[in-house]
């Protein structure tokens, strides 16, 4: 199954996916004279039963040229994993963390397949990175390797966008560097009941491929990421884990061929089973 959220009454609402397009899961619900979840962390909080209600909702209506919002907002966190990729170690001249490289982004950092993203003037070196993002289920401490993935409600596209000449020029300013507004895209929608450990990974600007790997080459596996964040505090249902990128980040270029993103361009990032997620930036 694959949710989304999409704007309605210029408000995040859910709305599940079709081949025929996306029904609004409360809409329907109402017709149907049952209560269905009005956002995705309802439909997160609403476990197994939320899902097999939205399942026997997805043959009514599709709404009308929807406009998609942030697949699930309103979490408490958002945590990404740095330095996460055994090839894009190599192009960064980096060695490979004994433990995964926690930083965050916040809500207001949050942006929507489609959405146009703000570049400001005072950098220039602003920087793609596909990711894979996890989404938490379910309250989850101390959870082991082997049952952590037990844990993820779903996964969906996400790009770690950067800004280079911030990050590294006031001493590795990771945080600051990367959650400008609009700098964590994610979606066009999530999917449950995926396997997160060998996909296809890849962005591309303009149309370029830029990068090009599998989930597999992580250093940190999803279910080694969640254990260890698990075992330091809880997670919380809806709190999304971008997992690091692969190599090919611009970053990564020697220094006469980087071609930083500039208004105009668009990035692609498009994930197996998932889909691809698409921002513009102005």
């Amino acid at each position: 199954m694959k949710l989304t959220q999409f704007f309605k009454n210029n408000t995040p609402a859910l709305g599940i996916c079709t081949d025929r397009g996306i029904v609004d899961a409360a809409a329907e619900g109402l017709c149907r004279g049952v209560s269905a979840p009005a956002t995705m962390l309802e439909a997160i909080r609403g476990g197994e039963e939320a899902l097999r209600l939205l399942e026997s909702l997805s043959d009514g209506p599709v709404v009308e040229d929807p406009v998609l919002a942030p697949v699930v907002t309103d979490m408490d966190k958002i945590l990404c994993i740095g330095l996460n990729y055994r090839q894009h170690i190599v192009e960064c001249g980096k060695t490979a963390p004994a433990a995964p490289t926690l930083f965050n982004k916040f809500r207001s950092a949050l942006a929507a397949h489609g959405q146009a993203i703000f570049l400001p003037r005072d950098y220039r070196e602003y920087d793609y990175e596909a990711e894979l993002v996890a989404i938490i289920g379910k309250p989850t401490r101390n959870v082991s390797p082997e049952d952590a993935l037990g844990h993820v409600f779903g996964y969906t596209c996400g790009n770690d966008l950067s800004t280079r000449d911030l990050q590294f020029v006031r001493g590795e300013q990771w945080l600051l560097s990367k959650t400008f507004d609009g700098f964590a895209p994610m979606g066009p929608w999530v999917a449950v009941g995926l396997d997160p450990r060998d996909l296809a990974i890849s962005s591309a600007v303009n149309g370029e491929l830029r990068q090009n790997a599998r989930t597999s080459d992580l250093i940190f596996d999803v279910a080694h990421i969640i254990s260890d964040l698990s075992h330091h505090f809880t997670l919380l249902p809806g709190d999304v884990i971008f997992t690091g990128t692969p190599s090919g980040v611009m970053q990564g270029y020697p220094a006469d061929q980087k071609r930083w993103l500039q208004p105009g361009d668009r990035v692609d990032v498009t994930i197996e089973g998932i889909g691809t997620l698409t921002n513009t930036f102005i």
